[in-house]
Formats: structure tokens, C-alpha cells, sequence
């Protein structure tokens, strides 16, 4: 599924998220970073998962905590629908 965003939302090269409706700045971490960079090109969250397990080296249960946790607080700001 495609993640939806709600904003208008921008990422700088130093990990900052910046949302132009509310104003608000996020930082974020290398895996947030990547992550969201996939979903805005329009990556399917289902095709990310085994992205972050080959990007960092992780097992695949790590990959879809950091992926669910990353997901959940976009959606809890009212970045993502």
C-alpha cells in the first residue's frame, strides 16, 4: 500500500523534516531518512521492508519494527493519512 502524504512535507540532506502546514520540524534518524525518502518516490511500504533489511544489514523482524514504529508516528503528527 501506498502511504499517503497528507502535507506537504520536505526533507533537507541533514535529516530534517519539515512540514509546511503546521510549521513543525522533525529530525530524522539514517533509517527514517531512508525510509521516508522511499515514500516519497511513491514506494509501496511493502516493498520498503526488504530495502532496509539489505540497506542496513538488519533481520527482517528489526525492519518491520523500525518500518511500523516509523509509519505509526508519521501517522500520529498528521503527516500520513
Amino acid at each position: 500500500m501506498a502511504v499517503k502524504f497528507t502535507n506537504d512535507v520536505t526533507l533537507s540532506k541533514s535529516g530534517f523534516l519539515f512540514d509546511h502546514a503546521s510549521g513543525q520540524t522533525y529530525t530524522l534518524n539514517p533509517t527514517g531518512q531512508f525510509i521516508f525518502r522511499l515514500l516519497e518516490q511513491g514506494e509501496e511500504s511493502e516493498r520498503v521492508l526488504p530495502q532496509i533489511v539489505a540497506e542496513f544489514n538488519v533481520s527482517e523482524s528489526t525492519a518491520r519494527k523500525d518500518l511500523d514504529d516509523f509509519l505509526r508516528q508519521l501517522h500520529e503528527l498528521g503527516i500520513t493519512e
